[in-house]
């Protein structure tokens, strides 16, 4: 793949003599290279300007705090921004392993869990807590960025529209239980080798916020890829009483969410 036109010219001079291909990612919506470059992969991300900002100052932030992805290096031009690190070792947790041995999964899910929860938030300079995520779903609520055809046709039938859903989570924002959340705990972000946790990517929106909005995102992503049967384990695993007012209240927010 012939990138180096397009791009600057430090990341040109990073891929020379590499094998690149772009690939996909989870649900993110950069541009993303994978670059081999003698033996050793690295990710290129590639957006908007001003859209990687916040990733690369939160992996700074988390090098010694959190196994993330090491940064090789961050450029902005006058349109975009341009990330690389390195590959995470190990495997996501929605590899087939997992699938077929979701107790290993488990094991894993509570000892990342335990790490996020270790990291002292009183220094931490990321606040992304209810005011900040309700102030972007109204932002994508007031400009047709998410609209009622978007919802699940069972939040369809119970709010009958996306202005009456943030409507309700405006009204009925829970007390917050702060911590270092990751933002998007779903399975494909963590990895792990067999039952060792390995690390977390995509940490763009981690920062101090309610334990809850983490845990939920994961409850999903578990029931959909191991069964409803592993919520509990999961649960039991952090010794955390589950809270279905709070989950359901963020799973109703990531459905506007972006």
């Amino acid at each position: 793949m012939d990138l180096k036109n397009k791009l600057p010219d430090k990341i040109s001079e990073f891929i020379n003599n590499s094998k690149s291909k772009s690939i996909k990612i989870g649900c993110s919506d950069s541009e993303v290279i994978e670059i081999n470059k003698n033996d050793k992969i690295y990710y290129l991300k590639i957006m908007e300007k001003g859209l990687l900002e916040n990733e690369y100052n939160k992996l700074i932030w988390l090098k010694q705090k959190l196994p993330v992805p090491k940064v090789i290096m961050f450029i902005q031009d006058s349109n975009k921004d341009y990330l690389i690190t390195e590959k995470m070792s190990g495997n996501m947790l929605c590899l087939d392993y997992y699938i077929q041995n979701p107790d290993d999964a488990i094991k894993v899910l509570s000892e990342a869990f335990k790490k996020l929860y270790s990291i002292d938030i009183n220094n931490c300079p990321f606040d992304v807590s209810n005011d900040y995520k309700l102030s972007l779903v109204k932002k994508r609520v007031e400009n047709k960025e998410v609209t009622t055809n978007d919802l699940k046709p069972e939040t369809k039938n119970k709010f009958k529209s996306v202005e009456n859903v943030l409507k309700f989570l405006e009204e009925n924002t829970p007390k917050e239980e702060l911590v270092f959340s990751h933002g998007d705990t779903s399975l494909p972000n963590v990895f792990a080798d067999k039952d060792n946790f390995k690390g977390f990517i995509d940490v763009g929106e981690s920062g101090i916020a309610d334990k809850w909005f983490d845990l939920a995102i994961c409850e999903k992503s578990i029931r959909k890829n191991y069964g409803e049967d592993y919520i509990k384990k999961f649960y039991e695993s952090l010794n955390i009483k589950r809270d279905e007012e709070k989950i359901n209240y963020y799973l109703y927010m990531m459905e506007l969410y972006p």
